[in-house]
């Protein structure tokens, strides 16, 4: 019989600190343990089943889609908090962002906005720029959520556009 979400959340409340994760004990039953987004989430085992990992709520944690094939696929337990831990954002809902602008770096080479002074002004622009972007972009079907690389070009444009005004 498979483990229901609850008596996962339920076994790594009472085995796994939440310090240093995206997400706390109580609100991991909806959120995903790594990007912290509401999205539909999968049982991810921690040890593969290809690698003799057990059905058990020891060994699963609860990801998105996109998150759960993101998934380390080794044969070793303690990777898996090491690697949710690392990818933990101080803010829910900005592990995305983040990627993005970890994309746009590499990508460009440098830094959005590195080249621009941060201003009140600036900042007023970028809202507007971003709200007119947002119309020209999509998401994957099914993913609910905007990609890094579509992040690192509004990002791109938002910051051009900005240069030009400056």
């Amino acid at each position: 019989m498979n483990a229901t979400h609850r008596e996962i959340v339920d076994y790594w409340t009472n085995h796994q600190d939440e310090c240093g994760l995206s997400v706390d004990w109580a609100e991991a039953e909806k959120l995903c343990w790594r990007c912290a987004h509401k999205r539909l989430l999968q049982r991810c085992h921690i040890i593969p089943r290809a690698l003799g990992g057990e059905e058990s709520p020891s060994n699963l944690v609860l990801l998105c889609g996109q998150c759960h094939a993101e998934a380390p696929n080794v044969a070793d337990a303690n990777f898996m908090w090491v690697w949710l831990r690392a990818h933990a954002v101080p803010f829910y809902g900005t592990y995305w962002q983040e990627r993005g602008f970890r994309e746009y770096e590499f990508i460009y080479g440098e830094k959005p906005f590195s080249r621009l002074a941060q201003t009140d002004e600036l900042l007023q622009k970028v809202s507007g720029i971003v709200d007119e972007l947002f119309s020209k972009t999509s998401t994957h079907w099914g993913q609910g959520k905007i990609n890094p690389a579509t992040w690192a070009w509004v990002l791109r444009q938002v910051d051009q556009r900005a240069r030009n005004n400056a």
